[in-house]
């Protein structure tokens, strides 16, 4: 059988336009599963969760797809989407900031001038790993340091790799897969979502479909936050002429429309999200619609 090259939409997205957003706008929750999730399984753990009286009536599915590994190749989708932790995974301590110095050696207890400090890409062949065993290796809590949405871990007493996830990622999107990418539609806040987030979780967990010790992201992607709404839909939501959907068709895109932003200043935050020396993306999780754009406001008059 010939594999589908474009994106298979079985519930075409409805466009957020014709919608009162309101003092409480609708967030447009992207949910993608991972390309080595059992797909039918994990979808319907997904429906059966919010056909559940709690949270029926309060979130509500506006678009489904399956996204063909090929056509996100062709697309250059996944590159894109993790842009800047793909930059960090190859240029490794030359792609810090001075603030990521500084929190770096506050963690870790090691000046960051003195650390070792590589990309994952060049720890390959630095540890003589494949992809998959790079990412599985172990470490404990205070090894392992989140910072600026980059993943940095140490690996012996003095090998820091960053982003050791990225390259079994991008090998795990190949033109074999098939992602089943979604939107619901809420008025919950991110918080409130991340309660039907858990749920979700503790029935993977009973499906033994993830491990107990690991956390969602493991089997499935969700927007966190306005602007990671934006980057998610760029890349995985798509109309029935297998173009993205238009930033106005989007809640968070019509709200920084409406508040005097241009298609391309958006886009170029989206691209640059650390234009400013921090990461857009992080900074903004969990906000309000209000609280991202003013934190994105001020990023822009610290760059000047």
């Amino acid at each position: 059988m010939p594999q589908a090259q474009t994106p298979k939409i079985i519930v075409p997205y409805r466009s957020v336009g014709s919608l009162e957003l309101g003092s409480e706008p609708f967030h447009d929750i992207v949910v993608y599963l991972r390309p080595e999730t059992n797909g039918i399984q994990t979808e319907s753990i997904l429906f059966r969760v919010f056909k559940d009286p709690v949270w029926k009536g309060k979130v509500e599915l506006v678009y489904l797809a399956n996204v063909p590994g090929a056509f996100l190749l062709e697309q250059g989708v996944v590159e894109r989407h993790y842009a800047h932790r793909v930059r960090f995974a190859r240029q490794g301590a030359a792609a810090f900031t001075p603030d990521m110095k500084e929190t770096f050696s506050r963690f870790f207890g090691v000046p960051f001038d003195e650390a070792r400090v590589v990309g994952a890409f060049e720890a390959l062949s630095l540890l003589q790993m494949d992809e998959d065993n790079l990412f599985r290796v172990w470490v404990p809590v205070y090894d392992l340091l989140d910072l600026e949405g980059q993943l940095v871990k140490r690996i012996g007493t003095d090998l820091f790799v960053v982003n050791y996830d990225i390259p079994a990622l991008l090998m795990k999107h190949h033109a074999g897969t098939d992602v089943a990418a979604m939107v619901f539609r809420t008025r919950l806040t991110y918080r409130d979502f991340r309660a039907a987030v858990d749920q979700i979780r503790l029935a993977l967990v009973r499906e033994k479909l993830l491990d107990p010790d690991k956390p969602e992201n493991r089997v499935f992607h969700w927007s966190r936050g306005p602007f990671e709404q934006l980057l998610d839909a760029r890349g995985y939501v798509y109309t029935v002429r297998d173009e993205p959907v238009e930033i106005s068709e989007l809640a968070f895109g019509r709200f920084l429309l409406e508040k005097g932003e241009t298609e391309e200043s958006i886009r170029a935050a989206l691209q640059n999200p650390f234009s400013s020396g921090r990461n857009l993306f992080t900074g903004t999780l969990f906000h309000t619609f209000e609280a991202a754009y003013a934190w994105w406001m001020d990023a822009r008059r610290e760059e000047k």
